[in-house]
């Protein structure tokens, strides 16, 4: 089972960063590979079970469900449903802790999966970090300019 970690600085608050990341159903509003996303059904954003849905840059569409999430501890996890890439048991957990005496967090990304194939070149391995390396430099850049308005 291949295991991606990403951990970054953001230069923002932990309570700001995780405001931004507890909105399940608007990563489009920041992460660059997504051109909508919304939560189906009518469901509450940030609640367990929620399932959202993401159209990528390039049309191709995926289902992703809210595992869990931890307000206190600034951390959720989320699960692929649905997903046009040949892997299962994709899960991904992200969590944001401050860093004292700074208005800087510190966020650690984890993702596991199960290739559906050999993968000898770790081809899904960097697509998946690059995912993550992306979105969080993306979030952090999102964070600085909607504190400038």
């Amino acid at each position: 089972m291949p295991n991606v970690r990403f951990s970054d600085v953001i230069d923002s608050g932990a309570d700001d960063v995780w405001t931004v990341l507890r909105k399940f159903g608007e990563l489009a509003k920041w992460h660059p590979a997504i051109a909508d996303s919304s939560i189906e059904d009518g469901s509450q954003d940030g609640t367990p079970g929620i399932v959202r849905k993401l159209t990528l840059q390039d049309g191709a569409t995926m289902t992703e469900r809210l595992l869990s999430i931890d307000d206190g501890n600034r951390a959720l996890s989320y699960k692929f449903e649905e997903a046009p890439l040949p892997l299962d048991n994709y899960v991904l957990k992200v969590s944001v802790t401050p860093l004292t005496g700074q208005k800087r967090s510190f966020i650690d990304w984890e993702a596991s999966f199960d290739l559906r194939e050999s993968d000898p070149t770790k081809q899904y391995e960097s697509l998946m970090a690059d995912l993550i390396a992306s979105g969080s430099k993306a979030l952090g850049e999102h964070l600085l300019s909607s504190a400038k308005r």
